[in-house]
């Protein structure tokens, strides 16, 4: 089984109106600038099959704007409920937002599977504002639902989705909330890259990682390097499509001569047994 743990899908209104929401939404702004390609749920499902992938974890968008969030929930939620086993949705909501708590609780009922991508940079939090955090964290604890942080690397180049929720503030945040499942994205931002520290080691020991956006940042070597430091089972293939697809990544974990039971994992084992089997 293959399952893309980081698939992003917009609501029509979305879509539609890029101008409107960009001019209103700065961080959407910045990485749509150019025309960047938005994906419906339909043309998602579409590119599933033609890669012979069996299900993907799909995000709308870190939205700011509270009323924008709950839109695309319900969008989301909506194409869980018309394409089962294919698309398993996450809400988001905006840690800052009074009614975001309730907002989980709603993702919850809803049928959603977890709570993200969240996205400081976009959403206006910082990872060290525990009190402005617990309401949103509590209440996913509350519904069970795991989080997906975006993260980014304090170093190397600069591009549009780069921001500032680095390894020391993610490892920070996690062991403030260690009841709180993590997928920590693009890598954790070179979390697990610092796991010689027996501290951090067992930190990432149970967090997950995602691979979105890894042919953008990092060399095809990166994966065996965090297969030796954390180990494949903590790893999910994550493309963060439409931005990349997936042949990019098989190809990068075949030239760092991933074995047959290390791709296996990662490019579904681990989504599954995290998702018990969707």
């Amino acid at each position: 089984m293959i399952i893309d743990a980081h698939v992003h899908i917009l609501p029509d209104r979305v879509r539609d109106n890029p101008k409107t929401v960009a001019a209103h939404d700065p961080w959407f702004a910045r990485c749509h600038a150019g025309g960047a390609r938005m994906l419906s749920a339909e043309s998602l499902v579409e590119r599933l099959d033609a890669r012979g992938i069996d299900a993907a974890i799909c995000f709308s968008w870190p939205f700011a704007d509270a009323a924008l969030c709950a839109g695309a929930n319900d969008y989301v939620a909506a194409a869980q409920r018309r394409f089962p086993g294919r698309i398993i949705g996450f809400g988001i909501v905006s840690p800052g937002d009074p009614g975001a708590p309730a907002e989980i609780e709603r993702c919850a009922r809803i049928g959603l599977r977890g709570i993200g991508e969240l996205n400081a940079d976009a959403q206006g939090f910082t990872l060290t504002d525990q009190a402005r955090l617990q309401p949103v964290v509590d209440a996913a604890l509350r519904c069970e639902l795991p989080w997906n942080l975006h993260c980014s690397e304090p170093v190397g180049h600069e591009y549009a989705g780069k921001g500032t929720a680095t390894p020391n503030l993610v490892a920070n945040f996690a062991q403030r909330n260690p009841e709180l499942t993590l997928i920590c994205s693009h890598l954790g931002g070179g979390l697990p890259l610092y796991a010689h520290m027996p501290e951090v080691r067992a930190l990432c020991s149970r967090l997950w990682f995602d691979t979105a956006a890894q042919p953008f940042v990092y060399a095809a070597s990166v994966y065996r390097a965090l297969i030796d430091m954390v180990g494949y089972e903590r790893i999910l293939f994550g493309s963060d499509y439409p931005l990349l697809d997936m042949p990019r990544y098989k190809a990068a974990m075949q030239a760092a001569s991933l074995t047959e039971m290390e791709m296996g994992a990662i490019l579904g084992g681990n989504a599954g047994r995290l998702f018990g089997g969707q």
